[in-house]
């Protein structure tokens, strides 16, 4: 049996950074991709000019992409942060009652 007396906070901080970030992006672009759809179908039944579906489509994608990279930023930075503050919680209780025990096959 082993015991997990503590966790490092910057690399569960950088692990949870970037895993949030990943996903936080792949929301990101879904977004971005329903709001130009759905820019496009808005913009689309003003009138009958094409343009104005294409430009409608155009400028919700863009807005949607926008606030998908924002989303993704915030998402990374607040899991890891998050993540870190667990990790340091962590450390706390398990010098209090002790650590995770772990077996492993040698």
């Amino acid at each position: 049996m082993l015991e997990i007396k503590s966790v490092n906070a910057w690399t569960v901080f950088k692990l949870a950074l970037i895993a949030y970030l990943v996903l936080g992006l792949l929301v990101g672009l879904l977004m971005g991709v329903i709001f130009g759809i759905a820019g496009g179908a808005a913009f689309g039944l003003e009138d009958n000019n094409p343009l104005s579906a294409l430009l409608g489509a155009g400028g919700g994608f863009l807005g949607g992409l926008l606030l998908g990279i924002l989303y993704g930023l915030f998402v990374g930075v607040s899991g890891g942060i998050g993540a870190a503050v667990g990790a340091l919680l962590y450390n706390l209780f398990a010098a209090i009652v002790g650590g995770v025990k772990i077996r492993v096959k040698p």
